[in-house]
């Protein structure tokens, strides 16, 4: 007997993902909240009919806020969330999933930049560089500064964004990652709140990355830095880039053992996210949690194995 389709269900993800797409054109972190609804709503009600309302909601955006919006939504998110059903329904691993889901959407990001004309040399002209450091001139008032200060103000907008540019494989990887664990777990989250259990991720205090990845990772680092010369510009940007990626690491690994012992001792819940919260914006505390975390790989404080 075919499962009665919950209509209700498809036209709240509808509206949901509408409200979300307006909204995020404002604040565009708020498209985090996107795929988690899509995700959970194919494992309860089925592929077909969860992309059949994506493409409900991305003809909609195209015909409101133009195809350019609807065209990055539907290139992200469509084989974002083709790819979470698969490897879920497959009952494929948590590592796996992460791996592929994060692959699949760095490799979406990486077609739209490529579709749109944005590569190295566009990144890297004069004309993109003129135009950032203007930008950030009006943000700060062109009229309150002096020509001495404009000149400096000028030379180290054009240094960050040289220096974010290198950085860029980097955070794109990160953010991969990070969208994925949050799209798995609150996907998870959403089903066994329905009655529905699927294998998903841990919670933040018992994650732990395998310590032959950050190992590895850092034996890569020493070996660049031995033979950095040889490799040249190319080897440098490579070893940043590998170096944000172990710091990343590090710090997800110093969160998870702060979380487990708040957890452990009875923090309250709102103060363990107030303290998270202030170790994204307190470098001194990122450097706490960074050793906290480089520790563990050595001590186990979580005896994780």
């Amino acid at each position: 007997m075919e499962k009665e389709t919950d209509y209700k269900g498809l036209f709240r993800l509808f509206t949901r993902s509408i409200v979300i797409s307006t909204l995020g054109m404002i604040f565009p972190f708020l498209y985090i909240l996107f795929p988690s609804m899509y995700v959970a709503e194919s494992v309860k009600e089925g592929i077909i009919k969860v992309m059949a309302t994506l493409l409900a909601v991305v003809l909609l955006l195209g015909a409101f806020m133009g195809p350019v919006q609807a065209i990055v939504v539907f290139t992200i998110f469509g084989p974002f969330i083709l790819i979470f059903h698969y490897m879920i329904t497959t009952k494929r691993s948590v590592s796996m999933t992460i791996l592929a889901t994060s692959l699949i959407f760095f490799t979406s990001i990486m077609v739209l930049f490529f579709a749109f004309g944005i590569n190295s040399e566009v990144l890297n002209s004069k004309e993109t560089i003129n135009a950032i450091t203007e930008f950030y001139k009006n943000l700060a008032g062109e009229d309150l500064l002096s020509s001495g200060t404009m000149a400096i103000f000028t030379e180290n907008v054009e240094l960050y964004y040289k220096r974010f540019l290198q950085i860029l494989p980097s955070v794109l990887i990160i953010t991969s990652l990070v969208t994925s664990y949050i799209t798995y777990t609150w996907a998870g989250r959403s089903l066994l709140a329905r009655g529905v259990f699927i294998i998903q991720p841990s919670s933040l205090e018992f994650l732990k990355f395998p310590r032959e990845i950050i190992i590895l990772s850092l034996v890569s680092l020493a070996l660049f830095s031995l033979t950095g010369d040889y490799f040249g510009p190319t080897g440098q940007v490579f070893m940043i880039n590998l170096m944000n990626l172990v710091f990343f690491m590090l710090y997800v690994s110093g969160l998870a053992i702060a979380k487990f012992y708040m957890t452990r001792f009875g923090v309250k819940r709102f103060l363990q996210f107030l303290l998270i919260g202030l170790s994204f914006t307190i470098s001194s505390l990122q450097i706490f949690v960074i050793i906290l975390g480089g520790l563990d790989q050595i001590v186990n404080f979580r005896k994780i194995k």
